[in-house]
């Protein structure tokens, strides 16, 4: 008498190997998603630094005047992130790339420096190749000697609020000038 496979047998081992090849599909999908998460990520990071780094530059200045530092406001408001949000229905707003360019050239043109230039860059740099779209908000007190930074990036305005925020803190190191007071 010859062995052989049954048919039962034969069923249950293409069960088993079907389970396992729409496993390993499955995680060429999830594996997809997460690098292309993963890059969206980098992306994003480096895009904060291009931002953030003028920023914390200029505010950091040893030839910043104190008036201008410390006359800084709350941008784009003292809503910090709020601003953001359309006032009448809490839904973000169409085009955060632009009030974030605001921010950025509002801070920057308001500061003034003791013995040279202003420096050099004075507009938001741009993410064309990745597409992200970002928001930036600058929090300082009056008379405070910190500013904080923050920023947020995204392919989609909509998930702006619920992506990563880059944070960073600067404090004066500039010059107290006539006009400024003292600290």
């Amino acid at each position: 008498m010859k062995k052989a496979f049954t048919l039962m047998e034969v069923n249950l081992a293409m069960l088993i190997m079907a389970g396992g090849v729409l496993s390993v599909l499955g995680l060429y999908s999830l594996g997809y998603r997460e690098s292309s998460q993963s890059c969206d990520d980098v992306a994003s990071a480096a895009y904060a630094e291009a931002v953030v780094s003028p920023l914390t530059i200029a505010l950091s200045a040893t030839n910043l005047k104190w008036s201008s530092f410390r006359d800084l406001e709350n941008y784009p408001s003292a809503d910090g992130w709020g601003a953001y949000l359309n006032k009448s229905d809490g839904t973000l707003i169409s085009n955060p790339e632009s009030e974030a360019r605001e921010v950025f050239d509002s801070v920057m043109g308001r500061l003034q420096f003791e013995g040279s230039a202003n420096l050099p860059v004075s507009t938001l740099p741009t993410d064309a190749a990745n597409g992200l779209k970002a928001g930036l908000v600058v929090l300082h007190e009056r008379d405070s000697a910190i500013v904080r930074i923050g920023f947020r990036a995204t392919k989609k305005p909509a998930e702006l609020l619920s992506m990563p925020l880059y944070y960073t803190e600067v404090r004066f190191q500039g010059v107290v000038d006539d006009n400024g007071g003292s600290k």
